[in-house]
Protein backbone atom coordinates (compact mmCIF):
# COMPACT_ATOMS: atom_id res chain seq x y z
CA UNK A 1 0.00 0.00 0.00
CA UNK A 2 1.28 3.45 -0.91
CA UNK A 3 1.01 6.15 1.73
CA UNK A 4 0.59 9.80 0.88
CA UNK A 5 2.54 12.44 2.80
CA UNK A 6 -0.70 13.59 4.40
CA UNK A 7 -1.14 10.11 5.88
CA UNK A 8 2.18 10.38 7.76
CA UNK A 9 2.09 11.95 11.26
CA UNK A 10 3.06 15.61 11.00
CA UNK A 11 6.21 15.23 13.12
CA UNK A 12 7.46 12.45 10.81
CA UNK A 13 7.03 14.29 7.51
CA UNK A 14 10.29 15.21 5.71
CA UNK A 15 9.92 18.99 5.94
CA UNK A 16 9.04 18.91 9.62
CA UNK A 17 11.87 16.48 10.36
CA UNK A 18 14.30 18.77 8.57
CA UNK A 19 13.20 21.76 10.64
CA UNK A 20 13.20 19.81 13.89
CA UNK A 21 16.31 17.66 13.50
CA UNK A 22 18.35 19.29 10.72
CA UNK A 23 18.92 18.26 7.11
CA UNK A 24 21.53 15.66 8.11
CA UNK A 25 18.80 13.57 9.76
CA UNK A 26 16.94 12.99 6.48
CA UNK A 27 17.42 9.92 4.32
CA UNK A 28 18.17 10.16 0.60
CA UNK A 29 14.54 9.27 -0.07
CA UNK A 30 13.32 12.12 2.14
CA UNK A 31 15.71 14.65 0.58
CA UNK A 32 14.56 13.72 -2.91
CA UNK A 33 10.91 13.87 -1.80
CA UNK A 34 11.42 17.48 -0.71
CA UNK A 35 12.61 18.32 -4.21
CA UNK A 36 9.64 16.57 -5.81
CA UNK A 37 7.19 18.29 -3.42
CA UNK A 38 4.26 16.13 -4.54
CA UNK A 39 3.62 12.58 -5.66
CA UNK A 40 1.57 11.39 -8.58
CA UNK A 41 -1.25 8.95 -9.36
CA UNK A 42 -1.79 7.73 -5.83
CA UNK A 43 1.92 7.66 -4.97
CA UNK A 44 3.40 9.94 -2.37
CA UNK A 45 6.54 11.95 -3.04
CA UNK A 46 8.33 9.43 -0.81
CA UNK A 47 7.20 6.47 -2.92
CA UNK A 48 8.19 8.27 -6.09
CA UNK A 49 11.60 9.04 -4.59
CA UNK A 50 12.15 5.38 -3.73
CA UNK A 51 11.30 4.46 -7.32
CA UNK A 52 13.90 6.92 -8.66
CA UNK A 53 16.63 5.81 -6.26
CA UNK A 54 15.90 2.17 -7.03
CA UNK A 55 16.41 2.84 -10.74
CA UNK A 56 19.64 4.74 -10.06
CA UNK A 57 21.12 2.42 -7.48
CA UNK A 58 24.55 3.57 -8.65
CA UNK A 59 24.87 7.17 -7.41
CA UNK A 60 27.24 8.01 -10.30
CA UNK A 61 24.45 7.17 -12.75
CA UNK A 62 22.08 9.51 -10.95
CA UNK A 63 24.64 12.32 -11.10
CA UNK A 64 24.80 11.96 -14.87
CA UNK A 65 21.13 11.45 -15.63
CA UNK A 66 19.08 13.63 -17.98
CA UNK A 67 15.57 15.04 -18.05
CA UNK A 68 14.68 12.57 -20.79
CA UNK A 69 15.93 9.56 -18.82
CA UNK A 70 14.09 10.61 -15.66
CA UNK A 71 10.88 11.01 -17.61
CA UNK A 72 10.96 7.31 -18.51
CA UNK A 73 10.03 6.64 -14.86
CA UNK A 74 6.27 6.42 -14.40
CA UNK A 75 5.02 9.43 -12.49
CA UNK A 76 7.93 11.72 -13.40
CA UNK A 77 7.01 14.53 -15.75
CA UNK A 78 9.06 17.35 -17.15
CA UNK A 79 8.64 19.58 -14.07
CA UNK A 80 9.90 16.99 -11.58
CA UNK A 81 12.66 15.79 -13.93
CA UNK A 82 13.84 19.37 -14.50
CA UNK A 83 13.93 20.05 -10.76
CA UNK A 84 16.09 16.98 -10.10
CA UNK A 85 18.51 17.72 -12.95
CA UNK A 86 18.80 21.36 -11.86
CA UNK A 87 19.59 20.30 -8.27
CA UNK A 88 22.25 17.87 -9.50
CA UNK A 89 23.88 20.52 -11.69
CA UNK A 90 23.88 23.01 -8.79
CA UNK A 91 25.61 20.41 -6.62
CA UNK A 92 28.24 19.78 -9.29
CA UNK A 93 28.98 23.49 -9.69
CA UNK A 94 29.21 24.20 -5.97
CA UNK A 95 31.39 21.14 -5.38
CA UNK A 96 33.63 22.06 -8.31
CA UNK A 97 34.05 25.62 -6.99
CA UNK A 98 34.85 24.26 -3.53
CA UNK A 99 37.59 22.08 -4.96
CA UNK A 100 38.88 24.83 -7.25
CA UNK A 101 39.61 27.22 -4.38
CA UNK A 102 41.82 24.69 -2.60
CA UNK A 103 45.42 25.86 -2.72
CA UNK A 104 46.87 22.55 -1.55
CA UNK A 105 47.21 19.53 -3.83
CA UNK A 106 47.35 16.30 -1.86
CA UNK A 107 46.12 13.53 -4.12
CA UNK A 108 44.74 12.62 -7.57
CA UNK A 109 41.28 13.87 -6.62
CA UNK A 110 42.69 17.34 -5.94
CA UNK A 111 44.47 17.25 -9.30
CA UNK A 112 41.24 16.27 -11.06
CA UNK A 113 39.28 19.17 -9.62
CA UNK A 114 42.13 21.63 -10.15
CA UNK A 115 42.34 20.79 -13.87
CA UNK A 116 38.93 19.41 -14.85
CA UNK A 117 37.68 22.67 -16.34
CA UNK A 118 40.90 23.00 -18.35
CA UNK A 119 41.12 19.45 -19.67
CA UNK A 120 37.92 17.45 -19.56
CA UNK A 121 36.30 18.60 -22.82
CA UNK A 122 39.35 19.01 -25.07
CA UNK A 123 39.66 17.07 -28.33
CA UNK A 124 43.45 16.76 -28.15
CA UNK A 125 45.84 15.84 -25.36
CA UNK A 126 47.22 18.68 -23.26
CA UNK A 127 50.05 18.16 -20.78
CA UNK A 128 50.11 20.22 -17.57
CA UNK A 129 52.46 20.49 -14.63
CA UNK A 130 51.45 21.57 -11.14
CA UNK A 131 54.34 23.13 -9.21
CA UNK A 132 54.15 22.79 -5.42
CA UNK A 133 56.12 23.99 -2.43
CA UNK A 134 57.39 21.72 0.36
CA UNK A 135 53.92 21.72 2.01
CA UNK A 136 52.08 20.85 -1.23
CA UNK A 137 50.78 24.38 -1.68
CA UNK A 138 50.15 25.13 -5.34
CA UNK A 139 52.65 27.68 -6.67
CA UNK A 140 51.69 27.54 -10.33
CA UNK A 141 50.03 25.38 -12.97
CA UNK A 142 51.30 25.47 -16.54
CA UNK A 143 50.37 23.86 -19.82
CA UNK A 144 53.60 22.62 -21.33
CA UNK A 145 52.69 20.48 -24.34
CA UNK A 146 49.82 19.73 -26.70
CA UNK A 147 49.65 16.34 -28.38
CA UNK A 148 50.12 12.69 -27.43
CA UNK A 149 52.99 11.87 -25.08
CA UNK A 150 56.17 10.45 -26.54
CA UNK A 151 59.69 10.29 -25.22
CA UNK A 152 60.88 12.74 -27.86
CA UNK A 153 58.10 15.26 -27.19
CA UNK A 154 58.39 15.51 -23.42
CA UNK A 155 61.70 17.04 -22.44
CA UNK A 156 62.58 16.71 -18.76
CA UNK A 157 64.82 19.79 -18.97
CA UNK A 158 61.99 21.94 -20.33
CA UNK A 159 59.68 20.76 -17.59
CA UNK A 160 62.02 21.07 -14.64
CA UNK A 161 63.48 24.44 -15.63
CA UNK A 162 60.17 25.98 -14.58
CA UNK A 163 60.34 24.11 -11.27
CA UNK A 164 63.78 25.55 -10.62
CA UNK A 165 62.69 29.08 -11.52
CA UNK A 166 59.67 28.78 -9.20
CA UNK A 167 61.72 27.15 -6.44
CA UNK A 168 59.22 24.27 -6.44
CA UNK A 169 60.00 21.31 -4.20
CA UNK A 170 57.47 18.97 -5.81
CA UNK A 171 55.62 18.56 -9.08
CA UNK A 172 52.59 16.68 -10.33
CA UNK A 173 52.05 16.01 -14.01
CA UNK A 174 48.65 15.68 -15.63
CA UNK A 175 47.18 15.28 -19.07
CA UNK A 176 43.80 14.40 -20.53
CA UNK A 177 42.54 11.55 -22.65
CA UNK A 178 39.93 12.95 -25.06
CA UNK A 179 38.30 9.51 -25.30
CA UNK A 180 37.24 9.86 -21.66
CA UNK A 181 39.06 6.64 -20.73
CA UNK A 182 41.85 7.51 -18.26
CA UNK A 183 43.71 4.20 -18.48
CA UNK A 184 47.41 4.94 -19.20
CA UNK A 185 49.14 3.90 -22.39
CA UNK A 186 52.62 2.43 -22.37
CA UNK A 187 53.92 5.80 -23.57
CA UNK A 188 52.26 7.45 -20.54
CA UNK A 189 53.95 4.99 -18.19
CA UNK A 190 57.35 5.27 -19.88
CA UNK A 191 57.19 9.07 -19.83
CA UNK A 192 56.32 9.05 -16.14
CA UNK A 193 59.33 6.88 -15.31
CA UNK A 194 61.58 9.19 -17.33
CA UNK A 195 60.30 12.26 -15.50
CA UNK A 196 60.64 10.65 -12.08
CA UNK A 197 64.31 9.95 -12.81
CA UNK A 198 64.79 13.50 -14.08
CA UNK A 199 63.28 14.89 -10.90
CA UNK A 200 65.57 12.79 -8.71
CA UNK A 201 68.65 14.23 -10.40
CA UNK A 202 67.47 17.74 -9.53
CA UNK A 203 66.09 16.99 -6.08
CA UNK A 204 62.50 17.63 -7.17
CA UNK A 205 59.92 15.05 -6.10
CA UNK A 206 57.45 13.83 -8.71
CA UNK A 207 54.34 13.09 -6.65
CA UNK A 208 52.16 11.71 -9.41
CA UNK A 209 51.13 11.74 -13.05
CA UNK A 210 47.35 11.95 -13.31
CA UNK A 211 45.34 11.26 -16.44
CA UNK A 212 42.03 13.15 -16.64
CA UNK A 213 39.13 11.34 -18.30
CA UNK A 214 35.38 11.89 -18.30
CA UNK A 215 34.18 12.04 -14.70
CA UNK A 216 37.25 10.04 -13.70
CA UNK A 217 41.01 10.10 -13.48
CA UNK A 218 43.90 7.66 -13.16
CA UNK A 219 46.96 7.94 -10.93
CA UNK A 220 49.89 6.35 -12.75
CA UNK A 221 52.24 6.27 -9.78
CA UNK A 222 49.63 4.72 -7.48
CA UNK A 223 48.07 2.64 -10.28
CA UNK A 224 44.56 3.61 -9.20
CA UNK A 225 41.46 4.87 -10.98
CA UNK A 226 39.10 7.36 -9.34
CA UNK A 227 35.47 7.88 -10.43
CA UNK A 228 33.46 11.01 -9.70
Amino acid sequence: MNYLIRDIPIDERPRERLIRHGVEALSNVELLALLLKTGNKGESALELSRKILYKFNNKKDLLNTSVEELMTIEGIGIAKASTIVAAIELFKRVWHDKKEISKYIINATDVYYALRSDLEHLESEHFYCLYLDIKNKLISKRRLFVGGLTGSLVSASDIFKHALRLNAAKVIFAHNHPSGNPEPSQADIDTTRKLIEGGKLLGIAVLDHVIIGKNNCFSIIYNKKHDF
